[in-house]
């Protein structure tokens, strides 16, 4: 006969012990879900970043994107039951939200944590249309309540999803955040203008020029060429001196000088007195030209502007110059008579008296 096993009480207990604190665990977490379950949201802590320097959305507006807007009752809304995911992507359809960020903390707190979008420059299409360029090259459109002043791009093309906008995109953001970083061509550029080749010009605040500056190559080496232009050249002879200058070319600065003369003071003189004019500029430049000595150094001044005389005074100038040509005529016929006279004494016959006879 088979022996009959002894059933150890010891074993029984330890069973029934990790039995029952297994009930118990699996009651009491049971229990603590049922009570987090039912627990809300004590307040709710919204983090602008850059909000002292751009104030294109407030933290109303947050509010209002992802609580008000939505419909959520966050005061009376169990925790597990807040849709933090749909709250962030509410907060990020926003154009001025670069990212954002919600979760509820260990106290209970909603926290919502937002990044603004930073403007580097402002657009204007060839269409008027106008918004701004943010350094992820997106585009942001203007604030009714706030204006951010920044570097100007004018005429420029319609901006599309293809690769020659985006290429543009990048070659923008690249040149004004070059400009933007120096102290001196941040105040001196003015304006930047997109030619019909996708290239740039820029407009200097100080001087009438049009600076032709190409693709975005090279950045640095041409301004360090335009600046010293600036200080060797237009320092010395006037900053109106040059109407173009172009930087395009490695290493070299060309000058286009521009017409140093005005337009003309009097609205009733002519294109031909204005013509006339400029042609008697030239002619006396021409005069003054040759009476220089060859052998002395030729020192170059500045173009002076000439300006027209009125046709009171070019009349009054040309009667001077007919009673001038006058007087030297009636001095040249007056020389003639008196030379005449003098000849006509020395061929005059003399006459010899005949002797007379005794």
């Amino acid at each position: 006969m088979k022996e009959k096993r002894k059933i150890s009480v010891r074993k029984i207990l330890q069973v029934s012990f990790t039995l029952v604190a297994s009930v118990c665990c699996v009651v009491a977490m049971v229990s603590a879900s049922r009570i987090d379950d039912r627990k809300v949201v004590k307040s709710v802590a919204v983090h602008l970043k850059n909000d002292k320097k751009y104030h294109f959305i407030q933290e109303q507006q947050i509010l209002d994107l992802a609580i008000t807007d939505r419909g959520v009752d966050v005061e009376h809304t169990p925790i597990p039951l807040l849709n933090l995911h749909g709250m962030e992507q509410a907060i990020k359809a926003d154009p001025w939200v670069a990212g954002a960020q919600v979760y509820v903390d260990n106290e209970k707190v909603l926290q919502v944590y937002v990044t603004q979008r930073i403007p580097v420059a402002r657009i204007f299409q060839q269409d008027s249309k106008s918004y701004y360029l943010d350094t992820t090259l997106s585009i942001m459109p203007l604030s009714a309540s706030n204006i951010y002043y920044t570097t100007v791009i004018t005429n420029v093309p319609e901006l599309k999803n293809d690769s020659a906008s985006w290429a543009l995109r990048k070659n923008i953001i690249t040149l004004v955040r070059t400009i933007q970083a120096d102290t001196f061509w941040n105040a001196q550029v003015a304006e930047v203008e997109v030619d019909s080749l996708g290239q740039f010009e820029l407009l200097p605040i100080l001087g009438d020029q049009k600076i032709l500056f190409g693709d975005a190559v090279n950045i640095r080496e041409k301004l360090a060429n335009l600046f010293s232009f600036y200080k060797n050249v237009l320092n010395r002879i006037g900053w109106d001196k040059y109407e173009v200058l172009d930087v395009r070319f490695a290493g070299q600065v060309v000058a286009t000088p521009s017409l140093p003369y005005n337009g003309p003071v009097d609205k009733v003189v002519t294109n031909m007195n204005w013509i006339s004019s400029i042609v008697e500029t030239e002619r006396e430049k021409d005069s003054v030209k040759q009476e220089v000595h060859p052998s002395k150094p030729v020192i170059a001044k500045p173009l002076q502007k000439t300006v027209l005389k009125s046709k009171k005074e070019i009349a009054k100038k040309n009667d001077k110059k007919k009673k001038a040509k006058d007087l030297r005529k009636d001095k040249k016929t007056k020389n003639n008579k008196n030379n005449s006279k003098a000849n006509n004494k020395q061929k005059s016959p003399k006459y010899v008296y005949p002797k007379k006879v005794h």
